[in-house]
């Protein structure tokens, strides 16, 4: 009769062996989500992000598990850290009330320990992005806050520059000073005005496609060069897409009034976001596609001709 040592070596062999290892290391990614949904059931955003992460932990399968296993001291440290997560709420919570039992700081520290207990320490390369896309995006509002109080001297040169393009098109606009810039527009039914405040700069926006854009460049081969010239060119038309989106308000405050304005206000943000998002990236990954073309081209040998 085997013993229980042999019986779970056993089991532990078929578990782990490479047609079950697959579907163990994205089922055990993927199960904290359900604590996730629970403790942040009214925010969907902050369930997107984590979520995304697994995307890329999806993605990554070829390279991930083309990964030596994880060493025999190297897996229980691991599995250490994914029990300590979801214990880390009591570490959090006397910092940060506010905290959730489980949230995307508990999701990031299993995430680690999960790719500890899988496979070779060399693999955290391929942790970066998930990892740095989770904890940096979910710290959004505490780089906003820190930001403020730097940025804000700044904001009139923006409302300048906004109310420029403004009189520019034809409508004639007033700009005083009170905590911070008021914009009056004369409108055909009368003045219309509202408050240039730091919620209205597009930090936030900026800053999560700063993100997202080192993830996605961390993942290319190409040299850092060009990776800096393709974030500048990024974040500059993120920039002049938000100046875009505050024109855009006050013309529809101008031709629509006030409501249809408030409604613009609402969405616009996010509809420029996604759109930049997508633009940006898919000429990015044409530009990647075309290069090797371009090298297949001049390494082909000229057909010769008969005299």
């Amino acid at each position: 009769m085997p013993t229980l040592k042999q019986t779970l070596n056993k089991i532990s062999s078929a578990l782990l062996s490479p047609e079950n290892r697959h579907k163990i290391f994205y089922a055990a990614a993927f199960a904290p989500f359900t604590l996730i949904i629970y403790s942040y059931a009214s925010w969907p955003f902050d369930i997107a992000i984590p979520l995304y992460g697994f995307i890329l932990l999806v993605i990554k399968e070829p390279k991930l598990f083309s990964q030596k296993p994880a060493s025999r001291l190297q897996k229980p440290f691991g599995l250490l850290l994914m029990v300590a997560s979801f214990f880390l709420y009591y570490a959090l919570v006397p910092i940060f009330p506010d905290a959730a039992f489980y949230g995307v700081a508990n999701y990031a520290l299993y995430i680690l320990g999960l790719f500890l207990a899988f496979f070779n320490i060399r693999a955290l390369r391929e942790a970066f992005s998930p990892l740095f896309l989770i904890v940096a995006t979910t710290s959004t509002s505490l780089a906003s806050a820190l930001a403020e109080p730097i940025l804000t001297p700044y904001i009139p040169n923006l409302v300048t520059i906004i109310v420029t393009i403004v009189r520019l098109i034809g409508i004639e606009t007033e700009v005083t000073y009170w905590y911070y810039p008021i914009i009056t527009i004369h409108t055909p039914r009368g003045l219309v005005s509202m408050g240039f405040i730091w919620g209205c700069v597009g930090f936030a926006s900026a800053l999560l496609f700063s993100i997202i854009l080192v993830v996605i460049l961390f993942e290319e081969t190409c040299s850092l060069r060009k990776k800096i010239l393709w974030s500048i060119a990024g974040i500059t038309g993120m920039f002049l897409l938000n100046i875009l989106r505050s024109v855009m308000i006050l013309v529809t405050d101008y031709f629509y009034g006030y409501e249809a304005g408030a409604q613009v206000h609402y969405f616009i943000g996010y509809a420029i976001f996604f759109t930049w998002t997508a633009i940006f990236f898919y000429i990015f990954s044409r530009r990647q596609t075309k290069a090797p073309r371009n090298q297949e081209t001049k390494e082909t040998p000229a057909p010769q001709t008969v005299q």
